[in-house]
């Protein structure tokens, strides 16, 4: 079954293309991964967004070094924080890293050190076991397709892929009724919502804060 990736592991798989290069930017992929962490341990009852709040319900271990982690840090903050903080907070390297080093584990990437210019230092994860990934697509594509209903796992990663622009890169054409349906409507948990939400809010506050930094740097050459 698909859901025997993560929620986190499934929407990275979803964003290597097979040779191992990123199908979209750094930083969508990395706020993505911050909310599939929230928006997985949110389904399993791990944390709750209470008025918008962050907070730990069940510390329980969940078998994924990345899972544990998150709960580990929410729960050591001390004070309940919106969801689109610890998104900031959390969509960076060391959680890309985290969750593709859980897939190299797991034997389905493999990973290949190079250099870019002959000088700089890259790192590109080559699907190795594409089974688990087409199991996702095809589970996605069956639901957008209406030929079955959603699970709250899927769910969730359509709602993760519409809330970082990458839906339709990856699945063409969609039907936009259907998908807000999926991501607002009861195959959703009101927690998810929440996440989705927030990693949409995130994601524009990016884009406009690095539009900015790119303008103001175009003004300072000028």
């Amino acid at each position: 079954m698909a859901e025997m990736l993560t929620v986190p592991q499934a929407f990275a798989l979803l964003q290597l293309e097979p040779d191992g290069r990123k199908a979209t930017d750094v930083q969508t992929l990395d706020l993505g991964l911050a909310g599939a962490v929230l928006a997985d341990l949110a389904l399993r009852g791990s944390v709750s967004l209470r008025d918008g709040l962050v907070t730990v319900v069940d510390g329980s271990a969940t078998g994924d070094t990345v899972l544990d982690e998150t709960v580990g840090t929410v729960a050591a903050s001390g004070t309940p924080r919106k969801a689109k903080w610890w998104v900031q907070r959390l969509g960076k390297r060391p959680l890309r890293d985290a969750v593709l080093a859980g897939l190299t584990e797991r034997g389905l990437l493999s990973i290949e050190q190079g250099k870019a210019l002959g000088i700089f230092p890259t790192t590109k994860y080559p699907e190795r076991d594409g089974g688990p990934e087409a199991l996702v697509r095809s589970t996605i594509a069956d639901v957008l397709a209406r030929r079955s209903e959603p699970t709250p796992f899927a769910a969730a990663v359509i709602g993760l892929l519409d809330a970082t622009s990458t839906l339709r890169k990856q699945f063409g054409k969609v039907d936009r009724d259907l998908v807000t349906e999926i991501t607002s409507g009861a195959w959703a948990s009101p927690a998810v919502k929440a996440v989705l939400e927030e990693i949409q809010m995130a994601a524009i506050l990016a884009t406009v804060a690095a539009s900015t930094a790119a303008s103001t740097s175009v003004i300072a050459s000028s």
